[in-house]
């Protein structure tokens, strides 16, 4: 016969029970690890695409690195906005000379309101001058003042019969008592004349000396050559008056003192200067480029050995322009 074993709560068939505990633990032990073999599949299969995305990635990567990309060539058109003091290499086609009966017309104008033994519409180029030493003049003035064989076109200043290349002008005009009447009437004419005539990319300054210096109202440095500009200046012009001594020095210290050097200067007297040495210019002019020093005597050459002197030192030319011979018939 078959022992039976009892609980406490009854009299149960053991060997079943266990058999049946047995069975359903196997069968939960493998569905767990069906569980976690499908959960390592699907943690592999994720691992499997984040890899190769990334695989993918850097290989593009190092593919893009590999090809240089074309040369993009770009073409910029940049407006030049250089100072006009530079602007020196215009073509002669922009440069117009104007007519001479336009500017005597303009003298006439002017020479209305004054009284003088000369005729209104005498030139002063027309006056008869002595070139004495220094070196010769350059010749060959284009329209408004351009010089061929210098490089391409050029400024050109003019001042009684002197020509000289260069983009800053300084005039540097006797008003001592001695040019009152009919030489200051000449003289403010011819420079008026010089400063019509120059390009209008070039610049002038304009100081006159007697016992003291007289400059332009407007003039707070250098000015452009350009019609507003030199029609303010001819009013002031007309209106100024000869007085005083000649002490020309303060007027080059003025002139030599700008910021920007003159390229020539024209100077005029008319009296015998015991105030300052040749010398003492060229001191003055020996500070950076040399500037040309063109002299003339108006008049009377009273003070010829010295402007000859300071013409020979800064390679300019020394004139005398005779006044008394009034026009030529």
């Amino acid at each position: 016969m078959h022992e039976r074993q009892t609980t406490r709560g009854g009299d149960l068939p053991v060997d079943g029970s266990l058999a049946a505990q047995v069975q359903e633990v196997r069968q939960q032990q493998k569905l767990l690890r069906q569980a976690r073999l499908r959960n390592l599949l699907l943690w592999a299969v994720l691992l499997s695409i984040l890899f190769h995305i990334g695989l993918m990635i850097c290989l593009h990567l190092i593919e893009r690195a590999r090809v240089q990309p074309p040369v993009q060539e770009f073409q910029v058109s940049i407006a030049s906005l250089l100072p006009e003091e530079e602007l020196t290499d215009l073509p002669d086609s922009t440069l117009q000379q104007p007519a001479e009966s336009t500017l005597d017309s303009l003298d006439d104008l002017l020479d209305s309101t004054e009284q003088g033994a000369l005729t209104a519409d005498s030139s002063a180029a027309e006056l008869e001058f002595t070139g004495v030493g220094a070196t010769p003049t350059l010749g060959g003035a284009g329209a408004r003042g351009n010089v061929e064989g210098l490089g391409g076109s050029g400024a050109a200043g003019s001042f009684f019969g002197i020509t000289t290349a260069g983009r800053r002008f300084a005039y540097i005009v006797d008003r001592s008592g001695s040019m009152e009447g009919d030489r200051m009437k000449e003289a403010k004419k011819e420079l008026l004349r010089s400063i019509r005539s120059l390009p209008d990319y070039a610049k002038f300054y304009i100081v006159f000396y007697g016992g003291s210096i007289e400059e332009p109202e407007m003039q707070e440095s250098w000015l452009m050559a350009r019609s507003p500009i030199i029609n303010g200046v001819s009013e002031w012009i007309r209106r100024l008056n000869a007085a005083g001594g000649t002490i020309p020095l303060p007027a080059f210290r003025r002139v030599f003192g700008l910021e920007e050097r003159p390229d020539v200067i024209f100077f005029l007297t008319d009296g015998d200067i015991t105030s300052m040495s040749a010398q003492q210019v060229a001191e003055l002019n020996d500070r950076g480029l040399r500037t040309v020093i063109n002299t003339i005597a108006f008049g009377d050459d009273a003070s010829q050995d010295l402007l000859v002197q300071i013409a020979q030192d800064s390679g300019g030319v020394y004139r005398f322009v005779d006044t008394s011979k009034g026009r030529r018939p």
